[in-house]
């Protein structure tokens, strides 16, 4: 009688359903194996009739870059690119797993949020012009309330608003609350 082996197996973690998820999810694990400090920074800007995206991650003393992309989804992907070619981060099967590659251009955030975001785009360039800019910064502290925020600058400098939420679209609405309600003229 041949002896039994037994073969100890772990499933394969989920993989995020969105690239933007996968990127909260390295940028976490970043965060957790190598500095505290680790965020993820995306700001986007009309330039000469286009708007334009940049995305960043840091950590410790490490930052990578991607700028004058033409969609979220270029400069997140090209953003891994960058990380993947200067860092050997991951190194568990969770993180392998949850690391922000092979996304479609339409999986990088869900539709609800795409279409929050969409808007304030949208908002914008009708308010503003082209005189405006977004920041989006991800960074996993404790309180889930701030974790992401979203900074909208217009006007030169002169408008300012802001948002936070534990999600991108909780930011995102947020900050399309504070700025319709800063915008209004006092009667």
């Amino acid at each position: 009688m041949a002896a039994d082996k037994t073969v100890h197996a772990r499933p394969m973690p989920d993989r995020p359903p969105y690239g933007f998820l996968a990127w909260q999810a390295t940028i976490g694990y970043i965060a957790s194996e190598y500095s505290p400090d680790a965020l993820l920074t995306v700001a986007v800007a009309p330039r000469a009739e286009v708007i334009l995206w940049q995305a960043i991650a840091s950590w410790g003393q490490f930052a990578e870059s991607v700028s004058d992309k033409p969609s979220l989804a270029a400069a997140l992907a090209g953003l891994w690119r960058e990380v993947d070619r200067h860092h050997n981060l991951i190194h568990t099967m969770e993180a392998s797993a949850k690391r922000p590659v092979k996304y479609a251009d339409n999986q990088w955030l869900d539709d609800d949020t795409q279409k929050a975001l969409d808007r304030i785009l949208s908002s914008m360039s009708i308010v503003f012009g082209s005189d405006w800019r977004l920041t989006i910064i991800y960074q996993p502290i404790q309180n889930p309330d701030m974790r992401v925020q979203v900074r909208l600058v217009a006007q030169n400098d002169k408008v300012k608003a802001g948002g936070r939420g534990a999600t991108l679209m909780d930011a995102c609405r947020s900050l399309y609350r504070n700025a319709a309600s800063s915008l209004q003229s006092p009667v």
